[in-house]
């Protein structure tokens, strides 16, 4: 039996050990947080009233193949899987403004984003979203390291442009600030060309369905731990995997051919066939660093470069009601577009099993992430979110909530008139490991996201070092995209890398855009525009000519 030794118990880094038990590998996983889940984590605290919390809100969307074939194979219960049990039916979303005459649900719901777009807005934002689509190299190479909100800004209205990069932070999980061109545009293309449609049983809810093509996401149903951890650690336990909790990695030791142990920050030193390391990006630099005869080589010389934008500030928060709220629509979650802070909304208990506490003495739970750290000055101190004290970012986010108009007119309709002053508050509970001071904000797991300086640097999870693998969604995978599906495709590659057993789901696409992509490749190696824009200038030339021919 040979052994693996994982380092990082998050989503990528589970999924590594997920394969190698199945392949009957001794696996032993060590991880510096006291619980599974890297930033997918959620917790209940009593000084918190026990009221659950996670790191962040975050969904699954319809190209997630190699996270739902995981999510099948382990046990929610003794009769039915982690896929069946603990995922929600499609989420709702609705792009409310601030201030808009005219707002009707249906405008809201059905079609968030084209109510704020001109007709010359859609399709110049259309032309430029499907150039993304219809490109190879030049998305990879070019457009990875184009800003995706200057891209669009001259070729949209104002209104228009605020309304579509305001969907960038909680929609594709990277503030406006940072998402490149590349990212924005095949985060789109996958949820509009997912290939198969997952099929889901009927349930207490209704009957069977399908998510596929333009569906909407899917979440848990119960914190993130509690509901997906939490059963897949002692599955993996079941399966002889073992695990060692609050206990960090701090280096390699290094024999100038193979990783010969790993020493913990208890000084105790792990050996093993094969070292997977899937901490985060930051951490893993880090790690790498302590041993210079590492840090020069292939892959593992990419985490400095990778980590130069520093980490992603997205504060997740949580507002407790005494009192029920009801939402217009079953499902929804709500997008600020006009809050500074890009806060999104979503009450819990709409997708959550009703077994599932929301805390003491609270009737709705409203999760919400704010997701431009930078930059943007919130409208009651004037400061950016990662300058502001804890006390002050709740003061504006009460504030950015309040004073929404379209909010406000939405829980009136659904309450009797109730508008969202009018609901007792219990309290306002931020993430507890971030920390607030005058120098700034910090968390002390970094979060890393893909930005216009990262794609170039993403490394492969097979290093130069036989015995060494990389995991992450920071790593090379066919999602292509910083995402839940891009780490569990992560952890299959690592494993795969010794064992070509293991299966992988690839992303789809179709044939006409692998044709329209081939056709780009060869414009863009001759330094061409886009093969759309070259067939647009040759069309307007061949009316010019054909007019002359007629004049003269």
């Amino acid at each position: 039996m040979r052994t693996v030794a994982i380092f990082g118990a998050g989503v990528a880094g589970l999924s590594a050990a997920h394969e190698f038990v199945k392949l009957g590998y001794k696996v032993s996983v060590y991880e510096a947080n006291a619980e599974a889940g890297g930033f997918f984590r959620s917790a209940r605290r009593a000084e918190d009233g026990n009221m659950p919390t996670e790191y962040s809100w975050h969904g699954f969307g319809p190209w997630y193949h190699n996270a739902f074939d995981v999510m099948k194979q382990i046990p929610f219960d003794g009769l039915k899987s982690v896929y069946d049990r603990a995922l929600s039916r499609p989420v709702n979303y609705g792009v409310v403004p601030d201030r808009d005459t005219g707002l009707t649900l249906p405008a809201i719901f059905k079609t968030p984003l084209k109510f704020r777009f001109t007709a010359l807005d859609t399709i110049r934002w259309s032309k430029l979203l499907f150039q993304t689509w219809s490109a190879n190299l030049r998305t990879e190479k070019w457009y990875s390291a184009l800003s995706a909100s200057e891209a669009w800004k001259p070729r949209m209205t104002e209104l228009g442009w605020k309304t579509w990069r305001a969907t960038f932070g909680p929609w594709v999980g990277v503030d406006w600030t940072r998402a490149s061109l590349h990212h924005v545009g095949q985060f789109f293309r996958r949820n509009m060309q997912p290939g198969t449609a997952h099929e889901h049983e009927a349930d207490e809810e209704g009957p069977a369905w399908k998510q596929g093509a333009g569906e909407g996401w899917l979440l848990l149903r119960g914190p993130s731990n509690e509901v997906w951890f939490d059963k897949w650690i002692p599955y993996l336990k079941e399966k002889g995997a073992q695990f060692f909790f609050e206990t960090a990695l701090t280096k390699f030791l290094f024999d100038g051919r193979n990783i010969s142990s790993a020493v913990l920050d208890s000084g105790v030193e792990v050996t093993a066939d094969i070292h997977v390391l899937a901490v985060n990006p930051f951490a893993a630099a880090e790690i790498i660093s302590q041993t210079p005869a590492l840090a020069v080589l292939d892959e593992l010389r990419l985490f400095r470069p990778l980590t130069n934008d520093g980490p992603h500030t997205q504060v997740s928060f949580r507002i407790a009601f005494s009192e029920e709220i009801k939402w217009p629509e079953k499902m929804t979650a709500i997008l600020l577009p006009d809050s500074e802070f890009n806060l999104t909304v979503f009450a819990q208990e709409q997708a959550w099993m009703p077994q599932i506490s929301l805390g003491d003495g609270i009737k709705s739970l409203w999760t919400g992430t704010a997701c431009v750290g930078t930059q943007a000055p919130g409208r009651v101190y004037g400061l950016p979110l990662d300058k502001c004290t804890r006390e002050q970012f709740i003061e504006e986010v009460k504030t950015q909530l309040l004073e929404c108009q379209g909010l406000d007119y939405l829980l009136k309709q659904a309450n009797n008139g109730k508008s969202l002053k009018d609901f007792p508050e219990v309290r306002i509970e931020v993430w507890h490991e971030w920390e607030f001071s005058p120098q700034g904000i910090e968390s002390r797991q970094k979060k890393w996201v893909m930005s216009t300086h990262t794609q170039q640097f993403l490394p492969n999870q097979k290093t130069p070092v036989p015995n060494l693998l990389l995991a992450g969604a920071h790593t090379k995978t066919s999602a292509d995209i910083w995402s839940i599906e891009g780490a569990v495709e992560s952890g299959r590659r690592a494993a795969q890398a010794i064992e070509s057993s293991v299966a992988i789901i690839p992303q789809f696409k179709p044939l006409w855009l692998r044709v329209f992509g081939a056709i780009d490749d060869v414009c863009f190696t001759l330094g061409l525009p886009h093969f759309i824009d070259v067939f647009l200038i040759l069309v307007a030339l061949a009316v010019i000519l054909l007019a002359l021919s007629i004049l003269t």
